[in-house]
């Protein structure tokens, strides 16, 4: 018998869904030094480690942080080990301790540090933006950390170019910026709630945060950031012609998606599936960049049952 949708957004709406995102707590804040790198990470529930990667870059607008997952955390870990982290230079994980650590290397190779700190693995592996581009490249280098990949609106691993949509932000208040900025990137605007802001609001008035993109506009975003990622975005998309994932690879995507064609996403997926035949594709209706939030249940069912069948 056909699903009736009308009913199944009811049951969404009223919170009966078990992966209805009722409680937005991720519990206490915890750290870790990796490599001399105070790390912050949460981490709850018990079973097989899933370990979530937020999206951005050093300095970049959306200040995004591990608590973009939120709306995913509880409802995933009532049945598994769920870990969300701060990477490197964002949020409220230290810097870089040089300027050559701004690089998506560097990002990559702490990631990896830290999910050998922890030792869990191996990890299913979940990356929101550049945060997906990084779960990719993580199980290519390190496939013994990897049970599972999900690449989330991965425009910075796919082959085309993302749209830069943060053109003449407002400048009224900090709030106001990330409002304007969050709005660009979501289907509908009503989905930017004020808890969402809460944090980045914070962190792009810290002194840490204003030093990294001061040290992006003054040069390393353009000559070292932006030609390293190129490079092994370049590099990266060879290896999953050339050998391909080494696990499972989920990819989900925002149809309107204002920063990351649908159709690169299309044809990343046909990437993946090239070598890996554990490889699958969700593409999410009326959602822009942050599927993981627009259509939060949906998103975590569709994460849980794609990581339990692959225990």
């Amino acid at each position: 018998m056909a699903s009736d949708p009308a009913k199944a957004a009811t049951v969404e709406r009223t919170g009966a869904d078990p992966f209805y995102p009722g409680d937005l707590s991720m519990g206490q804040e915890q750290w870790i030094d990796v490599d001399g790198v105070r790390t912050r990470y949460f981490d709850q529930g018990s079973g097989a480690a899933m370990a979530l990667f937020h999206g951005g870059y050093y300095g970049s607008t959306e200040a995004s942080t591990a608590r973009t997952w939120d709306r995913n955390f509880q409802p995933l870990s009532k049945t598994l080990n769920v870990v969300a982290v701060d990477r490197l230079g964002q949020g409220y994980t230290d810097a870089p301790r040089n300027d050559a650590g701004y690089t998506i290397d560097a990002a990559v190779q702490h990631a990896a540090n830290f999910l050998t700190a922890l030792n869990k693995g191996p990890y299913h592996l979940v990356g929101h933006s550049t945060g997906g581009y990084l779960v990719a490249r993580l199980a290519l280098e390190y496939p013994h950390l990897a049970r599972t990949v999900t690449c989330a609106s991965g425009g910075a691993l796919s082959p085309g170019y993302e749209r830069y949509v943060h053109a003449n932000l407002p400048a009224w208040s900090p709030r106001a910026t990330l409002r304007a900025c969050y709005e660009r990137l979501f289907y509908d605007p009503r989905d930017v709630t004020e808890q969402l802001l809460d944090e980045p609001c914070a962190v792009v008035q810290s002194d840490k945060f204003i030093a990294a993109r001061t040290k992006m506009a003054e040069g390393l975003e353009r000559t070292l950031f932006r030609p390293e990622l190129g490079r092994q975005r370049f590099e990266t998309q060879g290896w999953l012609i050339g050998r391909g994932m080494p696990c499972p690879t989920l990819l989900t995507w925002g149809l309107q998606d204002p920063v990351a064609d649908v159709e690169d996403g299309k044809v990343l997926l046909e990437m993946f599936m090239k070598k890996q035949s554990l490889a699958e594709g969700r593409f999410f209706n009326r959602a822009g960049h942050y599927v993981h939030r627009e259509h939060a249940a949906s998103f975590s069912r569709t994460l849980h049952a794609f990581a339990t069948s692959h225990q």
